[in-house]
């Protein structure tokens, strides 16, 4: 149960950084298309509000998110639960 906790946890924050990727990804494309002059495109993202962002990159940046949270719930697991490896101070 610990696990499973520990892993879904990872995998929210994954979900986190994946949506502030998402972020500044679009902000550099609406100021690269403004000084551009290129016209932006406008799709619905997962059906709410608009984002300027292709539709396979909406996606494809929140399924690396997932997956990436779930690679690193597994690895931190390994690393401190199985290995015991853990930040701490070492006396001389």
């Amino acid at each position: 149960m610990k696990r499973a906790i520990y892993i879904l946890l990872a995998i929210i924050l994954g979900l986190v950084v994946s949506i502030g990727l998402h972020a500044l990804a679009e902000m550099w494309y609406l100021n690269w298309a403004e000084n551009t002059g290129h016209e932006v495109v406008w799709s619905k993202y997962f059906g709410l509000g608009g984002c300027a962002l292709p539709i396979y990159l909406q996606y494809g940046l929140f399924a690396l998110g997932i997956v990436g949270g779930y690679l690193l719930g597994r690895w931190w697991w390994k690393l401190v639960y199985i290995e015991g490896r853990y930040w701490r101070h070492k006396r001389n």
